[in-house]
C-alpha cells in the first residue's frame, strides 16, 4: 500500500517519488568514496536531503539540523553529544561571606570505553571538582575543532557528521566551519554539508585552505525528462494515470523546482479523489482538480514570499538626527525585485545595474547620493537581512550578480499582481531631520 503523502508528500523519509539522476546521484556516492568532506547545495526543495537519505543510512550520520539561532558551542556539543560521549559542565564556585557565586568554567566529557589512566583537569577549578566524577572525565574545549577532532577520534565512530540547513546558521558560524572543516580533514573526519544557495566554491570563499579538501554535488538543474520520470514512478505506486494536458501545466508552472511539481502532484491527487493507492488503473483528467492544485500552491507560496519579502524590506535603517534622509536600499531592493521580468531575474541582476535600478525608485532627489559602494554592503549583507527565514536572493561574487535563491518564486511573480503584493511592502518611516 501507498498514500499520497508517501509518493509526493514532504516527508521525514525518503519520497516514494524518487528518481536517481546519473549527473547527480553518481557525483554523489563517488564524493562519498573519498576522503574529501562533501557539499551537496540547490535551491530549496530540490532534493538535497532525498539525496542523502537515498545512499546513506542514518546510523553512518550524526545529523545536526541548523538553526539561526544556533551557536558554535551549540553546534559542537550536538555532535559530541550523538558521538555517544557524555558532556559535563565543569563548575567553580567562590564564597564571600555568606554569598556565594558560582561560574561555568568549562566542560568535560565522558567516554564511556576510555578508562584506566587518571585523568586530571586543567585549572583550580577542575582539580577541586574532580572528586565528583570518575577518571574518565576529559577536559575539552567544546567550541575548538581541534579538541572535537580529538574527541570523534577517541570515540573511534566514523560517522559522517552531517550539517542540514547550513544556511541558516548565522555568517560568523558559517566562516569559522570553514576554516575549522581544515582541520577535520586532517585526521579524517568528514562532513557532509546540505545548503541552499546556488553558487558553487561558496566555502572555499569563505577558507581558501579547503581548496582540493571539498566535494561539490550541486542538485540542480532538473529537466521536464526527470519530472516525467517522478510523475511516471509515482503514477506506477498509485495505479494512476495523469492527463497529459495536467502533466505538462504542472512542468510549466514548476520551473524547474522539484519540490513545487511534487506539490502540484500531491494536490491534484487529493482533489481527484486519490488518496492511497487505487484497486485498479484510474484516470486523472479533471481540469478544475488542476486548476485547484495550480491556485492552492500560488496562495501559499505568494504568503510566503509576501512574508520574506516584508523582512527583508524591514531590515532597512532608520537613524535619528541623519542630516539627510537615510537610505533604506533593503527596502528599494525588494521594489526593483518586483519591477523586474523572470528572464531578466533568472539572469541575475549586474551590481552595476543594481545601482541603475535603485536609483531610478529611490527618494533622494540626488540620485548621486546613492553609490556603488551602497550597494555593494547592501548585496554582501544580503545573508545578514535573511538569516531568520529561507533564502530567497544572494549575491554570487564570481559573476557579481544578485540571484533569485528558488526557480519556484517565478511561479509566484508570473501567476500574482505584482502591484499588489508591492502595496503589502511598507515602506520604513522617514523621520524629517
Amino acid at each position: 500500500m501507498a498514500n499520497v503523502e508517501e509518493v509526493f508528500g514532504i516527508r521525514s523519509k525518503l519520497v516514494l517519488s524518487y528518481v536517481e539522476r546519473s549527473e547527480v546521484d553518481q557525483r554523489f556516492v563517488e564524493a562519498l568514496k573519498t576522503d574529501h568532506h562533501v557539499v551537496v547545495y540547490g535551491s530549496s526543495k530540490q532534493g538535497k536531503t532525498s539525496l542523502r537519505q537515498k545512499h546513506l543510512r542514518e546510523s553512518e550520520c550524526i545529523i545536526v539540523r541548523c538553526s539561526p539561532r544556533m551557536t558554535m558551542l551549540d553546534l559542537y556539543q550536538s555532535v559530541v553529544r550523538q558521538s555517544g560521549a557524555r558532556i559535563q559542565t565543569i563548575e567553580t564556585r567562590t564564597t564571600t561571606g555568606t554569598a556565594e557565586t558560582k561560574v561555568s568554567a568549562g566542560f568535560r566529557a565522558f567516554i564511556p570505553w576510555v578508562g584506566g589512566a587518571d585523568t586530571s583537569v586543567e585549572g583550580t577549578a577542575g582539580v577541586e571538582a574532580q572528586g565528583a566524577f570518575t577518571s574518565e572525565f576529559v577536559a575539552y574545549n567544546l567550541e575548538d575543532s581541534q579538541a572535537i577532532a580529538e574527541l570523534l577520534v577517541a570515540v573511534g565512530k566514523s560517522k559522517w557528521v552531517v550539517l542540514e540547513n547550513f544556511h541558516y546558521l548565522p555568517p560568523n558560524v558559517q566562516q569559522s566551519i570553514a576554516f575549522d572543516l581544515k582541520t577535520f580533514h586532517e585526521v579524517g573526519i568528514r562532513f557532509l554539508i546540505l545548503g541552499i544557495w546556488r553558487e558553487a566554491n561558496l566555502l572555499v570563499t569563505h577558507n581558501s585552505d579547503l581548496q582540493g579538501r571539498i566535494v561539490e554535488v550541486p542538485v540542480e538543474p532538473w529537466e521536464v525528462r526527470d519530472f516525467h520520470r517522478v510523475a511516471d514512478k509515482g503514477s506506477e505506486l498509485l495505479r494512476i494515470n495523469i492527463a497529459p494536458v495536467a502533466l505538462e501545466s504542472f512542468c510549466r508552472n514548476a520551473y524547474g523546482n522539484v519540490g513545487l511539481f511534487q506539490e502540484f502532484l500531491r494536490v491534484f491527487c487529493l482533489r481527484s479523489g486519490v488518496v492511497q493507492n487505487a484497486k485498479s488503473l484510474k484516470i486523472l483528467d479533471s481540469g478544475s482538480a488542476q486548476a485547484e492544485s495550480i491556485a492552492e500552491n500560488l496562495d501559499s507560496r505568494r504568503n510566503a514570499l509576501v512574508k520574506n519579502l516584508q523582512g527583508i524590506a524591514a531590515k532597512s535603517r532608520v537613524r535619528r538626527g541623519e542630516t539627510e534622509k537615510p537610505l533604506l536600499l533593503p527596502y528599494y531592493l525588494v521594489l526593483v525585485l518586483l519591477q523586474q521580468d523572470t528572464a531578466r531575474l533568472s539572469e541575475g541582476i549586474d551590481k552595476g545595474q543594481l545601482l541603475t535600478l535603485l536609483r531610478q525608485i529611490h527618494h533622494r532627489k540626488d540620485k548621486d547620493t546613492v553609490r556603488i559602494g551602497d550597494v555593494t554592503n547592501l548585496v554582501l549583507k544580503l545573508p545578514v537581512y535573511q538569516a531568520d527565514m529561507t533564502p530567497i536572493l544572494y549575491y554570487d561574487g564570481n559573476s557579481r550578480r544578485v540571484r533569485v535563491v528558488d526557480n519556484s518564486i517565478f511561479f509566484v511573480l508570473d501567476n500574482a499582481d505584482r502591484s499588489e503584493i508591492a502595496e503589502e511592502i511598507p515602506m520604513p518611516e522617514i523621520e524629517d531631520s
